[in-house]
């Protein structure tokens, strides 16, 4: 009976440490929510911080289209990006792989640049971010956090 039971534990952590989305499917979720992407970084129902993530649950009355956007997007929570200045999307249900992905939009080019992010690029170090871009001012972002 204690071997099942941790045997059970096992499985429903490791089931939590499932790597990220393909960058097809993340593409694809992107353009099939293109409009409310864009809404949620360009439109003005987000109030963005520096140095603060607002996140989906945070109830309060000035963020409820904001919440309803994020929502929309399946997203958990949207940031400022120290490095780049570029608006982070961190999406729902990312699990607890030391490699994350996400989406980011930046006026600005970012770098350094891959043609998939599927696999670890070999030479982009912990907690460094490589991108893909997917559209205009937009990417996919891969971290490494180890």
């Amino acid at each position: 009976m204690r071997h099942t039971a941790i045997t059970l534990i096992l499985l429903a952590a490791l089931a939590g440490c499932s790597g990220p989305e393909t960058d097809a499917r993340m593409q694809r979720h992107y353009e099939n929510r293109k409009e409310h992407f864009h809404n949620l970084v360009m439109g003005p129902h987000c109030q963005i911080e520096k140095s603060k993530i607002l996140w989906r649950n945070e109830d309060t009355e000035d963020n409820a289209l904001c919440r309803e956007l994020l929502t929309r997007v399946e997203a958990d929570g949207v940031a400022i990006d120290p490095g780049s200045g570029g608006i982070m999307i961190i999406p729902s249900q990312r699990g607890y792989s030391s490699h994350q992905k996400g989406y980011i939009f930046s006026p600005k080019a970012l770098a350094p640049l891959y043609p998939s992010l599927d696999e670890h690029p070999p030479d982009l170090q912990p907690y460094q971010m490589g991108f893909k871009r997917i559209d205009e001012n937009w990417y996919i972002t891969y971290e490494y956090v180890n």
